[in-house]
């Protein structure tokens, strides 16, 4: 039965696999491995719940077997509950100190909590296990990199670029951190880079016109953040940042709509406008989209 089992699932059909490995379970033959297997395919129909339960049986029977604790963790993390993750994915290496990736995910879970320390420990566990993984190195180079640590964070760069040097991501945050050595000319080469590899990657067109910018050429940063809007045109941070540069410009107009279209698109955004000191000119010279904020602020 779980021959047969196995052989649906290969070949796809996981719905009669599913109830072959149930019926093999009210048999009352009950063998962890299979019903691991079983575990997995629940998670894969997404019935967390069956899988969960699973999971428990297993633990009850076999009480170190790590990949139980590890699906129990997984299974939280679909649900983002990362906080409750940790603490089985901490069971699961305390009793596999091999796992490498329960290693990872257990620092992903800090990552999304944003606990960098946490997370930067963890995946430096999970890389002594596998040294050239290249979404550990990419993960690692990230959280270096908002830590502070740039040597750190151009290495794993160096290493994930030595996996996958054409992926769009370790271009993106080699990108990042030339920007945040002023290294602006690089900057601007590794997010070309990232955009041809990956064209509706809205924040390259961001950091790209941010760079620009920055730099003082405000009509290509404009043409820049047009670009992002063609390729992504639900990026608002693309269609703020290019109202923040039409404002500079003082060309009014342009501004005006940019920002009449972020309220009407996302009226979520007016909090965040009423903060924003820098467009305190232009609503002193455009009553409508003035009326337009104090109104989406008075509804929240």
């Amino acid at each position: 039965m779980i021959l047969l089992a196995r052989h649906h699932y290969e070949q796809g059909e996981l719905m009669k696999a599913k109830d072959l490995y149930e019926k093999a379970i009210k048999s009352g033959i009950l063998d962890t491995d299979w019903m691991l297997e079983l575990a997995l395919l629940y998670d894969e129909l997404e019935d967390y719940d069956e899988a969960n339960e699973i999971y428990d049986h297993v633990i009850a029977l076999k009480d170190d077997e790590a990949v139980a604790y590890y699906g129990k963790a997984i299974l939280l993390d679909h649900l983002d509950k990362f906080e409750a993750a940790i603490p089985w994915y901490k069971k699961a290496v305390a009793h596999d100190p091999t796992f490498t990736k329960a290693f990872f995910f257990l620092a992903y879970a800090y990552d999304q909590l944003e606990a960098p320390e946490d997370a930067a420990f963890y995946y430096e566990k999970a890389l002594a296990l596998e040294p050239d993984d290249f979404w550990t190195h990419l993960n690692l180079s990230h959280i270096y990199e908002e830590l502070g640590d740039y040597a750190k964070a151009k290495h794993h760069i160096d290493r994930a670029m030595m996996a996958d040097p054409d992926h769009y991501m370790v271009w993106f945050n080699k990108g990042v951190v030339a920007m945040r050595e002023s290294r602006m000319m690089e900057a601007k080469k590794a997010f070309d880079k990232t955009i041809l590899l990956a064209p509706d990657y809205g924040y390259a067109y961001l950091n790209k016109g941010i760079v620009l910018r920055d730099q003082g050429f405000w009509q290509a940063a404009i043409e820049t953040f047009d670009k992002g809007l063609a390729a992504v045109p639900e990026a608002v941070y693309l269609k703020y940042n290019r109202g923040c540069c039409y404002l500079t410009q003082k060309k009014y107009d342009e501004a005006d709509k940019d920002f009449t279209d972020i309220l009407n698109e996302r009226p979520d955004m007016a909090r965040y406008m009423s903060k924003d000191k820098e467009l305190e000119p232009l609503l002193a010279l455009r009553p409508e989209l003035d009326l337009l904020l104090n109104g989406l602020l008075s509804d929240s």
